[in-house]
């Protein structure tokens, strides 16, 4: 029996085994591509985009526990749907395996990409066409997200089944595929909520469907030239309709298309020029041009609704990365936001592959794509960071500069020459003949050469995101789950202060599940993610309210408890409270943790506080002030001085419910030059006591020394001691 001898309807249909030797090379691709970037994956030793990664895995083992979304104990809400896929990893026990799995499955999930991809490409050309245009859409720079913790990797693959599920809706309308295609929309933007964009592609196909529909073209045949022009105030209408109320909902719409309109183009095309780049640029070029069909080409239902699906999400996703990039811009930063038109690859890749195999578009199509590659793709700034994770598409730039040592300005004339020479493949396909040598040379070239450069973006960048997990693994003590062992998975609460670099904190949260709380005593644990509670000071003793409720408590950076010492990594100690309130022994407040003490950001006084509960055993003695910068030296003729107040007193509770000092019993001014070190005696009190630093003016290392990259304002390293009268 041959492969398609069995018959329904008249038709012939192909057997088991036929679909099956069919999807052979699809899944080829799929599993090769999987092996790399599982490969990838394996190398990441730790998380390092905080606080995403940590939160998505907050939620996710909520979820595997409870049943229920939460981080820290406080309820979510609606979560991810990446959360729920990643939920299950969590029953593993150990957060080691647990992460290497919840990478694979992500790794897996991305890569599914070619599936949806191959169907979207299959409308429009042969299935060997298909099957490359499938390939390159899951090769593309974005899949460097595919080793990381955050929503791409689902979003990614749902996004392009949602493409193509509404493209087949536009091709042969229908109940189920409507619904379908519905349900895929809603699981994308469960996945990322920017994916809502896709419904605004679904609804923009459904009125080209009805603007084509026969009974609204006998419509509309009859219009006049005033029905005509009062359908386009209708519509003009309509979308200020929309504005005003998208404005009224969402603060980020109605700011910067009020206020911020120029930035919403620039963002947008920096995005779109990113991921021109890292696609190797001649697949936007051509993509866009293959969307205007030649004349004479036959019209096809798939065509058209590949087409009217293509230049929908042009416009919907372009549109949301320039609001999207305009707000943050105003409220953060300025950064290419790339990874909000990651979904447009696939297309592109798709009307490449049309462009391929059944020529490029009309003339004046060719002229507009030409005309906007080379403006986007000159527009975006040259950002060398490295890696840069808004923008995967610009890892082939940061090549160029630390591999083949470009300088910026050569960076630039490179793709000025790169966007012409796409041009000239666009203008050149279109003059050859379809179908001749001379085409097929040069359609082939053009292909290999996108797919060459896009994974080369793909691999650096994937290899730049390894170094910095690398590299932030280095400084975390090892074993990473050390608080999980010591306390045998009973809970803990962390408790520090000046948290200005997180890192560990957060990583250190993520390979212990056991930590549950986060608090600070001067509020600065906010820097590691809500929730997190700053305690009051319930009696001079000490004691902190509200109590935790942990069976342990990790202090760092300075906060010293009266409890006993379990475990000790590095500054971070582990103490056992069997669920009984904190007790400070002391607490040295505003020092940071590589010692310094900084004035607040448009101030010249750094201050810092020391307060010492546990006097039990102390006696008569004196507290020990010592300043230095010794670790600024400058040459003579820049060196500074600092002048140092200290003063010391008995504890007392203040209106905040923080330590203060009760009554000043003691007080001393000296000078910290640079270079030097300096210190002081204060007779200390016989009941807990507090000291209070005061050091101005400050210096700041860059403002003296553009070459150095610390701007804080310094006032010293600063270390207290008890130094007991006798002994």
């Amino acid at each position: 029996m041959t492969p398609t001898a069995s018959k329904a309807g008249g038709q012939d249909r192909p057997d088991v085994l036929a679909r099956l030797q069919s999807a052979i090379p699809l899944l080829a691709v799929y599993f090769g591509l999987a092996a790399l970037y599982a490969w990838q994956a394996s190398r990441h030793p730790v998380p390092t985009i905080f606080t995403d990664e940590l939160e998505l895995t907050q939620l996710a083992r909520s979820i595997a526990e409870t049943g229920e979304p939460a981080r820290r104990g406080d309820p979510y809400g609606l979560a991810t749907l990446v959360a729920y896929v990643l939920a299950p990893v969590w029953w593993l026990g150990s957060a080691t395996a647990s992460y290497a799995t919840a990478k694979l499955v992500l790794v897996l999930a991305m890569t599914a990409t070619v599936f949806p991809a191959y169907g979207l490409a299959r409308l429009v050309v042969t299935r060997w066409f298909a099957l490359a245009a499938a390939g390159a859409a899951a090769a593309v720079p974005a899949l460097a997200y595919s080793s990381i913790l955050v929503e791409e990797p689902l979003a990614y693959p749902l996004a392009t089944l949602a493409l193509w599920l509404i493209a087949r809706v536009l091709v042969a309308p229908a109940w189920g595929r409507l619904a379908a295609a519905v349900a895929v929309c809603a699981a994308a933007t469960w996945t990322r909520t920017q994916l809502a964009v896709l419904f605004a592609v679904l609804a923009l196909g459904l009125l080209w469907l009805a603007w084509e529909s026969e009974s609204v073209r006998r419509w509309r045949s009859g219009w006049s030239r005033w029905d005509w022009i009062g359908a386009v105030t209708l519509s003009l209408g309509l979308a200020l309709g929309f504005s005003a109320v998208m404005g009224h909902a969402s603060t980020a719409w109605r700011e910067t298309t009020f206020l911020y309109k120029d930035r919403i183009f620039d963002n947008a095309t920096w995005a779109v020029g990113a991921l021109a780049i890292g696609l190797g640029v001649i697949p936007l070029a051509i993509g866009v041009a293959a969307l205007a069909r030649p004349k004479g080409e036959p019209r096809t239902p798939d065509t058209r609704a590949f087409v009217v699906t293509s230049t929908a999400a042009l416009g919907a996703f372009l549109w949301y990365a320039g609001i999207k990039g305009a707000y943050v811009s105003t409220v953060f930063a300025t950064y290419v936001y790339e990874r909000n038109v990651i979904y447009l690859a696939p297309l592109l890749l798709a009307g490449t592959a049309l462009a391929l195999t059944r020529g490029v578009g009309r003339t004046w199509a060719i002229v507009v794509a030409a005309i906007a590659t080379i403006y986007v793709v000159n527009a975006v700034p040259v950002v060398l960071q490295y890696p840069y994770y808004e923008a995967h598409g610009l890892a082939i730039l940061a090549f160029a500069n630390r591999e083949l040592g470009w300088s910026d300005g050569r960076i630039e004339n490179a793709l000025v020459v790169i966007s012409l020479v796409a041009v000239a493949v666009v203008v050149a396909l279109r003059l050859l003949r379809r179908g001749s040598l001379a085409f097929a040379a040069l359609a082939g070239a053009a292909a290999v050469a996108s797919v060459a450069w896009s994974m080369t973006t793909q691999v650096y960048a994937a290899e730049g995101e390894r170094i910095l997990s690398k590299q932030v693994a280095q400084n975390l003590p090892k074993p990473y789950d050390w608080v999980g062992e010591a306390t045998g998975g009973g809970s803990v609460v962390v408790l520090g202060q000046q948290i200005t670099d997180p890192t560990n904190i957060w990583l250190t949260e993520f390979f212990n599940p056991s930590v549950r709380k986060m608090w600070s005593l001067d509020g600065t644990a906010i820097r590691v993610g809500a929730p997190i509670l700053t305690p009051d000071l319930d009696a001079t003793d000490g004691t902190l309210t509200p109590s935790p409720g942990t069976d342990y408590a990790l202090a760092v950076n300075g906060v010293v408890l009266q409890a006993p010492v379990v475990a000790k990594r590095g500054g971070a100690v582990l103490y056992r409270l069997d669920e009984r309130p904190i007790r400070l022994r002391e607490a040295l407040i505003g020092r940071e943790s590589d010692g310094w003490i900084v004035a607040p950001p448009g101030e010249k006084t750094a201050r810092a506080a020391y307060t010492r509960y546990g006097v039990s055993g102390d006696g008569p003695g004196f507290a020990v002030v010592k300043l230095s910068r010794v670790g600024w030296c400058p040459s003579p003729g820049r060196r500074g001085t600092g002048r140092v107040t200290a003063r010391i007193g008995p504890v007392a509770i203040g209106p905040d419910k923080q330590p203060s000092i009760g009554r000043v019993t003691d007080k001393r001014t000296f000078l910290v030059k640079d270079c030097q070190a300096n210190g002081a005696l204060l007779s200390a009190p016989d009941s807990p006591w507090r000291v209070e630093v005061e050091v101005t003016p400050t210096f700041s290392p860059h403002e003296l020394d553009p070459s150095k990259s610390d701007q804080r304002e310094l006032g010293g390293v600063l270390t207290v001691d008890f130094q007991p009268l006798f002994g």
